[in-house]
Protein backbone atom coordinates (compact mmCIF):
# COMPACT_ATOMS: atom_id res chain seq x y z
CA UNK A 1 0.00 0.00 0.00
CA UNK A 2 1.66 3.49 -0.92
CA UNK A 3 1.48 5.68 2.07
CA UNK A 4 0.66 9.62 2.09
CA UNK A 5 4.40 10.25 1.31
CA UNK A 6 5.14 8.09 -1.47
CA UNK A 7 2.34 10.03 -3.18
CA UNK A 8 4.09 12.72 -4.13
CA UNK A 9 7.12 11.21 -5.46
CA UNK A 10 4.78 10.60 -8.84
CA UNK A 11 2.70 13.63 -8.66
CA UNK A 12 4.05 17.21 -9.50
CA UNK A 13 3.08 20.73 -7.06
CA UNK A 14 1.81 23.45 -9.54
CA UNK A 15 1.40 26.50 -7.47
CA UNK A 16 1.11 30.49 -8.68
CA UNK A 17 2.09 33.30 -7.00
CA UNK A 18 0.42 36.10 -4.91
CA UNK A 19 -0.66 38.88 -6.77
CA UNK A 20 -1.66 37.05 -10.29
CA UNK A 21 -4.66 38.09 -12.12
CA UNK A 22 -7.11 35.43 -12.56
CA UNK A 23 -7.51 35.14 -16.03
CA UNK A 24 -3.54 33.85 -16.00
CA UNK A 25 -4.12 31.39 -12.80
CA UNK A 26 -7.20 29.96 -15.07
CA UNK A 27 -5.27 29.32 -17.75
CA UNK A 28 -2.68 27.61 -15.82
CA UNK A 29 -4.98 25.65 -14.16
CA UNK A 30 -6.30 24.43 -17.30
CA UNK A 31 -2.92 23.76 -18.64
CA UNK A 32 -1.93 21.57 -16.16
CA UNK A 33 -5.63 20.06 -15.92
CA UNK A 34 -5.81 20.78 -12.33
CA UNK A 35 -8.88 21.93 -10.15
CA UNK A 36 -7.18 23.76 -7.22
CA UNK A 37 -3.46 25.41 -7.33
CA UNK A 38 -2.07 26.61 -3.90
CA UNK A 39 -1.08 30.33 -3.90
CA UNK A 40 2.61 31.11 -2.84
CA UNK A 41 3.81 34.73 -1.59
CA UNK A 42 7.35 36.03 -2.63
CA UNK A 43 8.86 34.03 0.59
CA UNK A 44 7.15 30.61 -0.67
CA UNK A 45 4.84 30.48 2.10
CA UNK A 46 1.34 29.37 1.75
CA UNK A 47 -1.52 32.04 1.49
CA UNK A 48 -3.99 29.83 0.31
CA UNK A 49 -5.83 28.03 -2.63
CA UNK A 50 -7.77 29.07 -5.64
CA UNK A 51 -9.87 26.39 -7.15
CA UNK A 52 -12.39 26.07 -9.97
CA UNK A 53 -15.36 26.73 -7.58
CA UNK A 54 -13.64 30.23 -6.44
CA UNK A 55 -13.79 30.73 -10.21
CA UNK A 56 -17.30 29.93 -10.50
CA UNK A 57 -18.63 31.36 -6.89
CA UNK A 58 -15.92 34.12 -6.20
CA UNK A 59 -15.46 35.58 -9.59
CA UNK A 60 -17.60 35.07 -12.29
CA UNK A 61 -21.09 34.80 -10.84
CA UNK A 62 -20.04 38.44 -8.74
CA UNK A 63 -18.99 39.44 -12.71
CA UNK A 64 -15.57 40.17 -11.45
CA UNK A 65 -12.92 41.26 -14.39
CA UNK A 66 -10.40 38.51 -14.72
CA UNK A 67 -7.94 40.37 -16.62
CA UNK A 68 -7.90 42.51 -13.15
CA UNK A 69 -8.77 40.57 -10.00
CA UNK A 70 -5.92 39.14 -8.26
CA UNK A 71 -6.38 35.82 -6.96
CA UNK A 72 -5.30 37.03 -3.37
CA UNK A 73 -8.86 38.66 -3.34
CA UNK A 74 -10.75 35.70 -4.11
CA UNK A 75 -8.76 32.64 -2.62
CA UNK A 76 -9.99 30.35 -0.35
CA UNK A 77 -7.86 31.15 2.77
CA UNK A 78 -9.32 28.71 5.76
CA UNK A 79 -7.14 25.98 4.40
CA UNK A 80 -7.35 22.71 5.55
CA UNK A 81 -4.07 20.69 6.10
CA UNK A 82 -2.96 17.23 6.92
CA UNK A 83 0.49 16.07 7.88
CA UNK A 84 2.57 13.99 5.83
CA UNK A 85 2.53 11.59 8.24
CA UNK A 86 -1.23 10.96 9.36
CA UNK A 87 -3.41 8.02 7.72
CA UNK A 88 -5.18 8.08 4.35
CA UNK A 89 -8.32 7.79 7.36
CA UNK A 90 -7.24 10.76 8.78
CA UNK A 91 -7.41 13.09 5.44
CA UNK A 92 -10.33 11.56 4.10
CA UNK A 93 -12.20 12.25 7.76
CA UNK A 94 -10.95 15.57 7.59
CA UNK A 95 -12.35 16.13 4.07
CA UNK A 96 -15.41 15.14 4.94
CA UNK A 97 -15.93 17.18 8.01
CA UNK A 98 -14.86 19.75 5.97
CA UNK A 99 -16.72 18.94 2.70
CA UNK A 100 -13.49 19.58 0.64
CA UNK A 101 -12.30 17.55 -2.31
CA UNK A 102 -8.83 18.43 -2.01
CA UNK A 103 -6.43 18.26 1.30
CA UNK A 104 -3.17 20.33 1.70
CA UNK A 105 -0.35 18.04 2.76
CA UNK A 106 2.90 19.73 4.46
CA UNK A 107 6.02 18.46 6.43
CA UNK A 108 7.47 20.67 8.54
CA UNK A 109 5.30 23.64 7.50
CA UNK A 110 6.61 23.23 3.70
CA UNK A 111 4.11 22.32 1.33
CA UNK A 112 4.72 18.72 0.05
CA UNK A 113 1.48 18.01 -2.59
CA UNK A 114 -2.34 17.96 -2.48
CA UNK A 115 -4.29 14.97 -2.42
CA UNK A 116 -7.98 14.69 -3.89
CA UNK A 117 -10.83 13.02 -2.57
CA UNK A 118 -10.19 10.36 -5.77
CA UNK A 119 -6.19 10.12 -4.71
CA UNK A 120 -7.27 9.03 -1.30
CA UNK A 121 -10.02 6.53 -2.42
CA UNK A 122 -7.81 4.62 -4.62
CA UNK A 123 -5.62 3.99 -1.09
CA UNK A 124 -8.80 2.93 0.41
CA UNK A 125 -9.73 0.35 -2.42
CA UNK A 126 -6.23 -0.77 -2.32
CA UNK A 127 -6.53 -1.54 1.62
CA UNK A 128 -9.42 -3.59 0.65
CA UNK A 129 -8.28 -5.30 -1.82
CA UNK A 130 -5.37 -6.36 0.24
CA UNK A 131 -7.59 -7.41 3.17
CA UNK A 132 -9.87 -10.06 0.40
CA UNK A 133 -6.59 -11.23 -0.77
CA UNK A 134 -5.16 -12.18 2.93
CA UNK A 135 -8.64 -13.14 4.14
CA UNK A 136 -9.25 -15.83 1.24
CA UNK A 137 -5.50 -17.16 1.30
CA UNK A 138 -6.31 -17.70 5.16
CA UNK A 139 -10.09 -19.16 4.34
CA UNK A 140 -9.08 -21.45 1.26
CA UNK A 141 -5.20 -22.57 2.90
CA UNK A 142 -6.89 -25.29 4.93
Amino acid sequence: MKSIKEMFSSKNLYTVQSGSKIIEVANYMAEHNIGLVPVLGSDGKLLGVFSERDLVRRVIAKNLDLHTTIVDSVMTKELVIAGINESHQECLKKMKDKNIRHILIIDEEKLMGILSIRDLLEIDLQVQQETIEVLHNYIYSK
